[in-house]
């Protein structure tokens, strides 16, 4: 499929140097993927790292941790397709779609193979990457999100009226339209609700207008893209699962079956957290990711 695509390598559109030689420069540039253009920030030089936000976010997602982590990586968080800078085409989205466009990027770049660190939707388009693309995956880190179909299972009892009505209102603040909507969506991926100020509900409904069409197709997508039970057990890369605590969008279940379902893979619980851990407790986050990156590959 990777050789279909039309790749041509980007140009730097602006930088922003941090002040002080211990703080990596952080370059915002474009790259072109099947005559699409995908918006990026570059930091740092090493191995490389590529940063995937969630539904409805873009690469500034990623701002507390581009510039510790690209001390030791060369860093790329990139506005997914259909997301933040990026072009938006009136396609059908789902994870394999945005898993294509990665792989097309990482061409466009230069980069053989790279980690990949996904939040929630970019933690879902990292896994499907390391399942279907292989060969572009050194190691992965799942940060409350990356689900699947289980096998030969009985199916789970069908939720009550009250928990589609709950789950059909999420899906509804999720794709936010209005402050009140931001905020109330907000404080349910947050943990510490101080966190989610005026100036923040500004601007992240700014963020999800401008994808809303990408955000919407994601929610119908159903079952495309979505990966089965046994293919999950056929990942090879090396893999970290971190997780908000408090986490009231994705159940911390979630972190228990991916480590008990990807061969050698290994958990990190974050206290006094919610759904982005990379925003709420960057330290601990930053951490743990940069631990591991830097491990052995066993």
């Amino acid at each position: 499929m990777t050789n279909r695509l039309l790749i041509v390598a980007g140009v730097c559109t602006a930088a922003v140097v941090a002040s002080g030689q211990e703080k990596p420069a952080v370059a915002s540039k474009d790259a072109t993927v099947l005559t699409f253009k995908l918006h990026y920030l570059e930091a740092g030089r090493g191995a490389p790292v590529v940063l995937l936000h969630g539904l409805g976010g873009d690469g500034s997602r990623w701002k507390p941790n581009i510039e510790p982590l690209a001390k030791d990586f060369h860093v790329f968080a990139l506005d997914e397709i259909g997301f933040g800078q990026s072009d938006k085409p009136l396609a059908n989205y789902h994870t394999g779609m945005l898993a294509e466009f990665l792989v097309g990027f990482l061409k466009a770049v230069n980069v053989p193979k790279a980690s990949l660190v996904g939040n929630s939707m970019g933690a879902g388009v990292a896994l499907y990457t390391a399942v279907h693309f292989p060969d572009v995956v050194d190691k992965i880190v799942l940060a409350d999100g990356g689900g699947f179909r289980a096998d030969g299972r009985t199916p789970a009892a069908a939720p009550s009226p009250d928990a589609e009505r709950q789950a059909a209102h999420r899906r509804q603040i999720q794709n936010s339209v209005t402050r009140e909507e931001t905020r109330e969506f907000f404080r349910v991926l947050f943990h510490n609700k101080d966190l989610v100020t005026d100036r923040l509900v500004e601007d992240q409904l700014a963020m999800r207008l401008r994808s809303a069409f990408a955000i919407t197709k994601m929610q119908e997508a159903g079952d495309r893209g979505r990966l089965t039970e046994s293919q999950v057990k056929g990942v090879k890369a090396p893999t970290l699962v971190i997780w908000g605590k408090y986490d009231e969008l994705a159940n911390p279940t979630g972190a228990d079956l991916l480590e008990r379902t990807i061969p050698g893979a290994k958990k990190a619980i974050v206290d006094d957290c919610g759904h982005m851990p990379q925003i709420e407790k960057p330290e601990e986050f930053n951490r743990l990711v940069r631990e591991f990156l830097l491990g052995p590959r066993t």
